[in-house]
């Protein structure tokens, strides 16, 4: 939803605020987070996949 939003605000900060309150997710961190994590694993931004860290956790 934040990328789709994306193009509807100024910074991604702002998109991720709308997209929160419409969602009624209490902490834009926890959103912020789920971003970050999506474009890791979308490729789009380097770090562990979600894949990645679930083999180092087993």
């Amino acid at each position: 939803m934040v990328a789709e939003a994306r193009g509807d605000y100024p910074t991604e900060s702002a998109a991720i605020n709308a997209v929160m309150l419409r969602l009624g997710i209490g902490s834009r961190e926890t959103l912020r987070k789920w971003v970050r994590q999506d474009q890791i694993d979308s490729g789009q931004r380097s770090g562990a996949t979600t894949e990645e860290s679930e083999q180092i956790r087993r």
